[in-house]
């Protein structure tokens, strides 16, 4: 606990947004994200999609304590079944980065095997490992869904495929849930700008922030 209070502490004194990145949420861990989640609720605010454009197109935080992105990457199910209700007890916001091909795959086993998304040991593997498109519809609106691509891919990778893992992706949250989503990610966490071609994919996707290892950035106003 002492240690989590001088990470909170040291946060504290940075920017007005942070975040903090998950994969995983196993239930063996239920506890330790309870304990973390409630020092988090305590020291920081939480960040909708609309309170982060507001920051960053006037540079105005509306809060009275600095904000904090809890981001959860991939699509686990274990996601919506562990972290989603200790973010709703805490009154915390998660942004949900899904790849939506793993969500949709037939099986999602041997989707995660072949494009490099870890399914640990905690779970069988006659288990279902990835949100269903329901789990995704309910966290939307509480919390934030997001793209990580639909099938987990880097930014480094030919036109086509990009424009398929960005705009694919987004017409898959169109179909599924009525509306496109607002934010994107790359695995490996290239940041807009650094591969031109992936940046023509996000425009055409319409997305309006793309998150990296380093910064967000918000591309376009939201209409």
């Amino acid at each position: 606990m002492l240690e989590l209070d001088a990470v909170a502490m040291a946060f504290e004194t940075g920017a007005v947004i942070r975040t903090v990145n998950f994969h995983l949420t196993p239930e063996r861990r239920a506890a330790e994200y309870d304990r973390q989640f409630a020092l988090y609720a305590q020291y920081f605010d939480p960040v909708t999609a609309e309170d982060l454009d507001r920051v960053m197109a006037t540079g105005q935080w509306r809060k009275p304590k600095p904000g904090l992105i809890l981001a959860f990457y991939n699509g686990y199910c274990n996601n919506f079944d562990v972290a989603r209700p200790l973010l709703d007890q805490h009154g915390l916001v998660g942004w949900f980065f899904v790849v939506t091909g793993f969500v949709g795959a037939a099986d999602q086993w041997s989707f995660a095997a072949d494009h490099n998304i870890t399914c640990g040991s905690d779970v069988s593997p006659s288990s279902r490992i990835a949100l269903s498109w329901e789990e995704v519809a309910a966290l939307d609106g509480p919390h934030v869904v997001a793209s990580h691509t639909r099938t987990h891919s880097t930014a480094s990778v030919d036109l086509e495929r990009l424009r398929d893992e960005a705009g694919g992706s987004q017409d898959d949250f169109l179909h599924r849930l009525g509306h496109p989503v607002r934010a994107i990610a790359w695995n490996g966490g290239a940041a807009y700008g650094e591969h031109p071609a992936a940046d023509q994919a996000v425009d055409a996707a319409g997305f309006q922030f793309v998150v990296s290892n380093l910064r967000i950035q918000r591309l376009r106003d939201w209409t």
